[in-house]
């Protein structure tokens, strides 16, 4: 349960993170330049020391096969990266947006993968969103709209979106994946407590 609650918290702070990088280009959509990367920058430095620091604290047995210290000193150099270069990786900060906002459809894909598996409905909404999640990120990849101003806002928009839709998404699935866990376990109880002669 300890694991579970922390991957609903980081994934919630990268919710978070989401919303903010998308109010910040909505607020601001005339620099948008400089202001993606400087957001972009700043938000993977902060990704990377968390996910240093989760792993530090994590208990040791948790971490074995596990390379989250090396990918979360990897976010803080590229974060560090983008900070120092932002001049000149404005137009590549454009496609990762595009990028982060297909994974986030992708990860709701998941979620309508993991309802249905767990016997807890059919997930069309999950599915529904991730569908417009990737549409959405395909199009900001794609660039049709050559003005700066309005790819910028609708980024934005695609980041709010998908950071609001992830939070959902994320207090909807903690709680029936804890729901599936208990009863696993209360059945696994009492499997044990069956043996051999007792019937």
């Amino acid at each position: 349960m300890k694991l579970l609650r922390e991957m609903k918290w980081q994934s919630l702070i990268g919710s978070a993170i989401y919303i903010i990088m998308g109010i910040v280009l909505l607020v601001f959509p005339e620099n948008v330049m400089p202001a993606l990367c400087y957001v972009v920058g700043i938000v993977g430095v902060v990704i990377g020391v968390f996910t240093v620091l989760a792993y530090l604290f994590r208990d040791v047995q948790k971490n074995y096969y596990r390379n989250d210290f090396t990918v979360g000193m990897v976010e803080i150099l590229l974060g560090a990266f983008v900070l120092y270069k932002a001049s000149e990786v404005g137009e590549l900060i454009m496609a990762i947006m595009g990028i982060l906002v297909v994974l986030s459809g992708i990860g709701k894909l998941q979620n309508c993968i993991d309802v249905r598996r767990m016997n807890y409905g059919t997930g069309l909404v999950f599915f529904i969103l991730a569908v417009i999640n990737i549409a959405f990120g395909v199009v900001l990849i794609v660039d049709p709209f050559g003005a700066a101003r309005v790819l910028a806002m609708v980024i934005g928009a695609g980041l709010v979106f998908s950071g609001v839709t992830d939070a959902v998404a994320t207090l909807y699935m903690s709680k029936k994946v804890k729901n599936f866990v208990s009863t696993v376990a209360v059945m696994d109880q009492e499997f044990r407590e069956v043996k051999p002669g007792d019937e």
